[in-house]
């Protein structure tokens, strides 16, 4: 079983015209897909799921134009051990479902709080089989946490240009629990400042643009403020979130990752051939941690 099941020829031209149209990698097309057909069928197995992350970013709040190829999700709240071991399960038989292949089985536990379960599955584009990543990550609470619509390339190609689709794809468009754009815009300028204090840029340097598409959305003021010190205190208990701690400056840690370029080589090398809407990493650097310092003194 595969995940376009017995409608693999109108897939394939609805992914080529549609790649055709938008210069979009079909590709890309494709694994959206595949993320929206995962999506859809968790958010209604477990309807407390919550969508986080770059991926969300796309898919939910329209605002940036990369390709991500990670569903990253959370829980809120506390989760017990019987939750864990429900979502470890109904991963795996979603997985199964659209006939994915787990191709890293010994690496993920039901008990684990982090897991990352990296799926191989068949593309209509590559003779080889291509992957998709889910990561369920249960150490921090997630919060805030509002219902969105979560939305396809196709179903918003086929919106956009007022057309129907000739296949079912009821997971094209559906409502789902989503971190906030806010606690996303804050984890990742953690995150930014994590993997600079631990001199770790590969494949990092992408925070940096999704930084500067938030920020124009983004309202620095009390509540923003309230909401990082509390983001703070949460990622201080544990010692992989080291930029939280209380001994660090998180403007200075900023500031110094502007001063040394610290990311651009993985930047140019990486994050820009995944950009679809051109952004050079002066430009993110102006327009994403930079501005969110001026707006910070």
């Amino acid at each position: 079983m595969s995940w376009y099941k017995e409608h693999k020829d109108e897939w394939k031209q609805i992914i080529e015209a549609i790649s055709n149209d938008t210069n979009r990698n079909a590709f890309m097309i494709e694994k959206d897909t595949i993320q929206s057909m995962f999506l859809y069928r968790l958010s209604n197995k477990i309807p407390s799921i919550v969508f986080k992350g770059g991926t969300s970013l796309s898919k939910v709040y329209k605002l940036i134009d990369r390709f991500s190829e990670d569903i990253d999700l959370s829980y809120p709240g506390k989760i017990t051990e019987g939750e864990k071991r429900n979502v470890y399960n109904v991963v795996r038989e979603i997985a199964n479902e659209l006939g994915l292949t787990l191709s890293n089985p010994d690496d993920v536990k039901s008990r684990y709080s982090y897991n990352k379960y990296v799926y191989k599955y068949e593309s209509l584009f590559s003779p080889m089989p291509l992957e998709i990543i889910v990561e369920t990550n249960f150490y921090l609470p997630v919060y805030p946490v509002i219902k969105k619509e979560v939305s396809s390339m196709v179903n918003d190609y086929v919106i956009n240009n007022k057309l129907t689709m000739p296949i079912p794809f009821i997971e094209g468009s559906f409502s789902m629990n989503v971190q906030s754009l806010e606690r996303t815009f804050i984890d990742k300028v953690f995150a930014v400042c994590d993997y600079k204090l631990q001199n770790m840029e590969d494949r990092d340097s992408r925070h940096l643009y999704d930084i500067a598409k938030m920020m124009p959305c983004i309202n620095i003021d009390n509540e923003f403020n309230s909401l990082f010190r509390k983001v703070r205190l949460d990622r201080a208990t544990s010692k992989n979130n080291p930029s939280a701690q209380p001994e660090y400056d998180i403007k200075a840690i900023l500031q110094n990752v502007i001063d040394t370029r610290f990311y651009e080589p993985d930047y140019r090398n990486i994050t820009s051939k995944l950009l679809y809407d051109k952004m050079s990493y002066d430009e993110a650097i102006k327009k994403g941690i930079r501005s969110f310092l001026l707006a910070i003194k």
